[in-house]
């Protein structure tokens, strides 16, 4: 698979069509004076390997070039960029991938048999706006890269192999700067893949040991939570049988105090008997006042009629008020209060009876919440209360010390089933580095593994003209290791030289190791094609022209697809000291800094 094409909708970013073959060039150039302060590192050579990753559809975040630079109102300004990325597949059919800023998570396919016509994008999309996740296994399905068949990776694990930048990706030969941070389980397992060997294997001993170091933290935390010791088990036990038979003795205690709770319930029905007879109580005195004060209110009441009101009445009618009418008027008057009289008499009787069945109430009232009060404090304030409730008190904390012995003894019998899980585990740890032992023991017998340093030996040497081998081994933990490729001097007894630890030389290890990587996977499907970002420099001139050489010989030989970035001052001379350019066929990014039409996006940020 190489890269054909890389587009915008944005007229301003500068187009790429690739060589499907040989090299690429990326080419800035400083045209500034000094003075300006300009700088060829910054006009995109890097993000140009970040926005190839991005079209591999990587995840970002907001701390990603492509959404971290915002305009005026807080959006990104990239928000309207949408990218296309043209592959050659290894089937010979054309894939473009878009996929857009302001929608990231969504991402549309098109299959053609032919490059698109210039920078036009497909009309007809296979899949269009699948979610990310959904996108990665279909992008996966059109690479059908042979070596990720039957993963539990796909692509996206070894991508950056094939898109390296400085200085980072340039620092180790095998581990990434996107592996820098995590642990050796998750990349280790996939360089053992890759060099030819077993990677599940890896992966299981990494698996066993974490579930073992997970076991050994939950066990440290139950016995620093609980205070407890394994080899003190049989001693909680014995404790457990101690306190049992305090717990026993004491509720046999309790058990000699039936006659107090018979009591205690005789007093409790009294109680009972008396707090219903203060309530009909209540409700007797309560009617009582009611009657009594309606007595008191009607007793108030006279009767009322005023015949000289009667006669005025009538005279401002015109009407004649008859003597006769009037004589009957106060008869009728001195019979109403002669009946007053007799009934107020009655409802004072009424009254004082009411009154004084009332003051009764009242007293007996009294008494019983006395009585009640009696029976309470005799409840509460007995000796043998005392002694009972004494006794319950030191049941409850023989109970607490019991419950508290028996979750030590379940937490140490956790700790003992999970010392278990980890003696089997250390068993299949055991069996693991038996087998990696054996794989070690017979490196010679790894047809890949041989091709790949046999490859990566032979290209140093062409470039450096010094010998480097590639090699790995088991750690004191029984865990793989991949040694930094030491370089080996001229002399005959091959001593190790320092060359491999300087950033130069470093670089050179990883191109060499690259290629052979592409080179010994050339004849499956795999990636064919990388990116080597500022390759070139800090380099001497010798080197340089023997890297070109050699990357044009590996080029041809297994149909690879070579880019790399280069700024102007490290191009390579010829004998008279002049620069060699690149041929225009191979430049197929041009980059200068004399203004922002330069640069790989065509804007400053």
């Amino acid at each position: 698979m190489k890269l054909s094409k890389l587009y915008c909708n944005d007229i301003s970013f500068h187009n790429i069509e690739f060589n499907l073959s040989g090299i690429s060039v990326v080419y800035a150039e400083v045209r500034s004076e000094l003075a300006e302060k300009k700088n060829s590192h910054s006009l995109g050579k890097t993000k140009l390997s970040q926005l190839i990753d991005y079209l591999f559809l990587k995840t970002i975040n907001k701390d990603h070039f492509l959404l971290k630079h915002k305009d005026g109102q807080d959006i990104s300004i990239f928000n309207e960029h949408i990218f296309y990325l043209e592959l050659l597949l290894n089937s010979g059919k054309f894939l473009t991938i878009r996929r857009s800023i302001q929608a990231n998570t969504k991402i549309s396919f098109a299959v053609n048999a032919t490059s698109v016509e210039g920078f036009i994008p497909p009309t007809n999309w296979e899949h269009e706006n699948l979610a990310i996740k959904k996108a990665k296994l279909v992008l996966s399905n059109y690479l059908m890269l042979d070596f990720f068949k039957y993963k539990s990776y796909d692509y996206r694990k070894a991508i950056s192999y094939s898109l390296r930048t400085p200085p980072e990706d340039y620092s180790d030969v095998y581990q990434l700067s996107k592996f820098g941070k995590g642990r050796d389980l998750y990349w280790k397992p996939f360089m053992f893949d890759l060099l030819g060997f077993d990677g599940e294997l890896l992966l299981k001993k990494y698996e066993n040991d974490k579930k073992r170091e997970d076991i050994s933290q939950f066990i440290v935390t139950l016995k620093k939570e609980y205070s407890i010791k394994v080899e003190d088990r049989d001693d909680y036990v014995a404790q457990v049988k101690l306190v049992e038979s305090d717990a026993s003795e004491i509720e046999s205690e309790i058990d000699r105090f039936n006659f107090y709770k018979q009591d205690k319930a005789l007093i409790q029905s009294g109680i009972e008997e008396i707090e219903t007879s203060i309530s009909n109580l209540n409700t007797e005195a309560y009617n009582l006042n009611y009657e009594i004060d309606k007595l008191r209110r009607s007793i108030k009441n006279k009767f009322a009629f005023d015949v000289d009101k009667v006669n005025k009445v009538f005279q401002e009618a015109n009407l004649y008020f008859a003597d006769q009418l009037k004589q009957d008027y106060e008869a009728l008057i001195n019979f109403n209060n002669e009946l007053t009289k007799e009934r107020n008499k009655l409802l004072k009787d009424s009254l004082t009876k009411k009154s004084d069945a009332l003051k009764e109430v009242e007293i007996r009232l009294i008494e019983l919440n006395k009585e009640k009060e009696d029976l309470l404090s005799h409840l509460q304030d007995t000796d043998s209360f005392r002694k009972f409730k004494q006794f319950q008190k030191n049941l409850v904390k023989i109970e607490g010390e019991l419950f508290s012995l028996k979750e030590k003894i379940s937490n140490i019998d956790k700790i003992i089933k999970k010392e278990g899980e980890s003696d089997d585990l250390l068993k299949a740890i055991e069996g693991t580095i038996k087998d990696l032992k054996k794989v070690y023991q017979h490196t010679e017998d790894n047809v890949r593994y041989s091709n790949i340093r046999n490859m990566f030996s032979k290209i140093y040497k062409k470039i450096m003209d010094e010998d480097a081998r590639i090699s790995w081994n088991i750690n004191s933990n029984n865990n793989v290791d991949f040694i930094p490729p030491k370089v080996h001097g001229k002399d005959l007894d091959q001593k190790v030289t320092g060359k491999d630890e300087g950033n130069t030389y470093k670089k050179l290890l990883c191109v060499a190791f690259d290629l052979a990587i592409l080179g010994t996977y050339s004849n499956e499907s795999y990636f064919r094609f990388v990116y080597h970002d500022d390759v070139l420099s800090q380099q001497d001139n010798g080197i340089k022209l023997r890297l070109l050489h050699q990357i044009g010989e590996l080029t041809r030989q297994h149909d690879l697809q070579y880019i790399l970035s280069v700024i102007k001052s490290d191009l390579p001379q010829d004998e008279n000291e002049n620069l060699i350019y690149f041929k225009d066929q191979e430049i197929v990014l041009r980059l200068h800094d004399k203004d922002k039409s330069g640069t790989l996006f065509g804007i400053e940020f």
